[in-house]
């Protein structure tokens, strides 16, 4: 499954960090932030069928201030 989104304009922005779970609104960071501004997709792979994940990225700046959530997407896996 591949999430796209459209990238962040600010000037000091260094990454993106990408968030998944399994209940809507409860996260966990899926592995390491990602350090530059030109990826704007995540494949999340190898997850299991028979449930549904819940999805939200931030972004982060320079300094290390992370942004407030996106609106969270979801999708079943079957």
């Amino acid at each position: 499954m591949t999430l796209a989104w459209k990238a962040n304009r600010e000037p000091d922005l260094a990454g993106y960090k990408i968030y998944i779970g399994t209940t809507s609104g409860t996260y966990n960071l899926a592995g390491s932030p990602f350090s530059t501004e030109i990826v704007t997709s995540y494949i999340a792979s190898n997850l299991p069928k028979g449930q549904t994940y819940f999805f939200a990225i931030s972004a982060y700046d320079s300094a290390g201030n992370e942004s407030v959530l996106s609106a969270e997407v979801s999708k079943s896996l079957y």
